[in-house]
C-alpha cells in the first residue's frame, strides 16, 4: 500500500471500490473484519487517500463478491494507479466517468474552456438530450442514463458540502450562435447561463469571435484544482478522452488560461451578449453578433 498523490486513475479506484461496497451492501467495518485489516486502512482505500495495492484490490473485490468485467476493469486500475496521464477510446469509459465525477466531488475549483457548446455543468437537460441522441448507435434508454448522470453531476455546483465547487466556464461566442436542439431548446438554455452566472460561486466569461488566435483555439480542457493535491486537466474530442496529470503539462497549460481571462469579455458583459443572443431567438431571425466595445 502507497501514498496516494491524487492521480485520475487513483479517483477513479476509490470510487469505483465505493460503488461497488454499496451496491453489494458490505460496510467498510465489515470488509475490514474479513480481510483482517483496520477500518481506517479500508476507509483510506475508498476515500482516496491511500491506494491499494492490486493484491489488495483483489482480495477486496473477492470479498464483495465482484466478478468477470468489472472485476477486470477495477483491476486494471489498481494495476495502473500510479501512471499520471490516462487516455480512454472508444464508447466503454464508465471508469473515466467514474474519474471525472471524483474530480468534480474533490476540487476546489474548476475551470472548463468550451468553444463551441455550452459548458457540460451549465446545460439544461433538452440540450444535453440533443447532443446525446445524435448517434444512431445510442438507445434511448442510454440516452436518458447520459442525461441523468450529467444532471445529477451538476450539483457539485450548488449542494456540494461542506461548500460548493467554484466554476469559471470560459464559454465561446460560437456555442450561444450555434442553435442546438432547435430555437425553444436553445432559449431555455441560454435564459439559464443567466441564472446559474448569478451564483456567488459560477463565473460565465464569453470569448467573442475576432480576438485573433490565442491557445484556446487549440480545443476545449477542463482544468481542476484541489486543496492538497496537484491540478488535473482533462481533455475530451470525439471518441476519446485523456487525463493529464504531470506537473509539467499542468504549467505548461497554464498561459492558455491566462490568455483567455486576459480576452474574455467581463461577467456583466457577457450577460449583455448572451441577453442579445436570447433577443435574437425571440425576434426569430439568426443571431447578430454583439457591437464590439
Amino acid at each position: 500500500m502507497t501514498d496516494t498523490g491524487g492521480t485520475p486513475r487513483t479517483r477513479a479506484l476509490a470510487a469505483a471500490l465505493r460503488r461497488e461496497m454499496e451496491e453489494s451492501g458490505f460496510g467498510v467495518r465489515e470488509v475490514a473484519r474479513v480481510l483482517g485489516l483496520s477500518h481506517s486502512t479500508v476507509s483510506q482505500w475508498v476515500n482516496g487517500r491511500r491506494v491499494p495495492t492490486p493484491d489488495s484490490v483483489s482480495a477486496l473485490l473477492a470479498v464483495i463478491r465482484v466478478t468477470g468485467r468489472k472485476r477486470a476493469d477495477i483491476l486494471e486500475l489498481a494495476h495502473n494507479a500510479a501512471d499520471p496521464n490516462w487516455l480512454a477510446v472508444g464508447p466503454g469509459m464508465s471508469n473515466q466517468l467514474a474519474g471525472l465525477i471524483e474530480c468534480e466531488q474533490t476540487a476546489t475549483e474548476i475551470i472548463e474552456w468550451t468553444p463551441w457548446l455550452v459548458t457540460g455543468l451549465l446545460q439544461m437537460p433538452a440540450y444535453i438530450r440533443s447532443i446525446m441522441e445524435w448517434s444512431p448507435r445510442r438507445s434511448p434508454e442510454a440516452a436518458d442514463r447520459s442525461v441523468s448522470i450529467r444532471i445529477d453531476r451538476q450539483r457539485v455546483l450548488r449542494d456540494r458540502r461542506p461548500a460548493p465547487a467554484k466554476l469559471t466556464a470560459f464559454i465561446g461566442e460560437p456555442a450561444i450562435r450555434q442553435i442546438i436542439g432547435g430555437r425553444t431548446t436553445m432559449f431555455d438554455q441560454l435564459d439559464h447561463l443567466l441564472t446559474v452566472a448569478s451564483l456567488p460561486n459560477v463565473s460565465v466569461r464569453i470569448v467573442r469571435i475576432g480576438e485573433g488566435w490565442h491557445p484556446g483555439l487549440i480545443g476545449p480542457f477542463l482544468l481542476y484544482r484541489f486543496a492538497q493535491s496537484p491540478s488535473i486537466l482533462h481533455f475530451e474530442h470525439f471518441g476519446s478522452s485523456v487525463f493529464v496529470y504531470g506537473k509539467d503539462d499542468i504549467e505548461n497549460h497554464a498561459p492558455a488560461v491566462d490568455a483567455l481571462d486576459h480576452i474574455a469579455l467581463s461577467e456583466q458583459h457577457s450577460m449583455t451578449m448572451i441577453t442579445a443572443a436570447i433577443a435574437d431567438l425571440e425576434a426569430g431571425h439568426g443571431p447578430k453578433p454583439l457591437a464590439q466595445e
